[in-house]
């Protein structure tokens, strides 16, 4: 991969870690209501899942994909199932003090939703479909691809926390707070609809 990709590269993974999408989103509701500390689990399970989903298609996993598109809708309704579930806890998060209590996302649910997260999925396939298709170095192309996403999604997950973090010590009331959790609850949904309504 000669540096004009590479820096191709970098930009295309900063586009797609740092802007809004379901971890992001997830990340910024878990920092307003449980803090940085108590969302490491959570930011490690989305880092972890998502490099492991990169490697494995770079090892020829898009393949499958290409082989039974059907899998992707599968992934796409098991998706919006989740996130609706997430959407409900988010929206249903209670006071400060109740989530002293609860429990954010673990590092296995985290990790786990990768694999049918409708925007890690795409964004994987793309990448490995642009930077190892046409390539004669497919496997040191891939250990760049992999260097390159760790850091830019091990940046945006503990941004997205670090932000939402910020967020909760300016929502000093409950039902501000509440009213942010059902704000970002609906915006959880909605990110996926194009992906829903494309079925």
């Amino acid at each position: 991969m000669d540096n004009a990709t590479i820096i191709s590269l970098v930009i295309f993974s900063h586009v797609a870690a740092y802007t809004p999408g379901p971890n992001n989103l997830m990340l910024a509701a878990s920092g307003v209501n449980y803090g940085v500390r108590r969302t490491i689990p959570h930011i490690s399970g989305v880092t972890a899942g998502f490099m492991l989903l990169v490697f494995a298609a770079g090892l020829g996993l898009s393949s499958l994909f290409t082989a039974l598109p059907q899998l992707y809708n599968v992934m796409r309704i098991l998706a919006f199932g989740f996130l609706i579930y997430l959407g409900w806890k988010i929206a249903m998060a209670g006071p400060i003090e109740d989530a002293k209590s609860s429990k954010p996302l673990s590092f296995t649910a985290a990790f786990i939703f990768q694999w049918i997260n409708p925007k890690a999925v795409t964004v994987t396939l793309s990448t490995i479909t642009a930077y190892t298709g046409n390539t004669q170095t497919p496997y040191s192309d891939l250990a760049i691809i992999l260097v390159v996403f760790f850091i830019t999604t091990l940046g945006s997950t503990v941004a997205w926390t670090i932000m939402g973090h910020y967020i909760g010590k300016l929502l000093k009331n409950e039902k501000t707070r509440r009213l942010f959790n059902i704000l970002m609850a609906v915006t959880l949904i909605i990110s996926l609809m194009p992906v829903i309504f494309s079925l």
